[in-house]
């Protein structure tokens, strides 16, 4: 082999390396908004199963408190 060709090997290898490590990188980057994504939906799943336990106990309170006026006016119609 001659030098213009072991040298042309190199600046090859050396583009190649260098890509390699430029997808490396931007792969990275990839992963730390996608990683950054599911944080935030996580947070915003966490606020809805939140927000949802906290319209069922209301539902709850609601429905108890419907059933108690009901009762109270059976009472009344059935002791009048």
């Amino acid at each position: 082999m001659d030098e213009v060709s072991i040298d042309q090997q190199f600046k090859r290898l050396e583009e190649k390396v260098g890509q390699l490590v430029q997808r490396c990188q931007d792969l990275g980057n990839a992963k730390a908004e996608l990683e950054a994504r599911i944080r935030d939906f996580e947070e915003a799943l966490e606020n809805k199963n939140a927000t949802e336990q906290h319209h069922s106990e209301e539902k709850g309170m609601i429905l108890s408190k419907i059933d108690n006026l009901l009762n109270r006016l059976d009472q009344a119609l059935n002791s009048s």
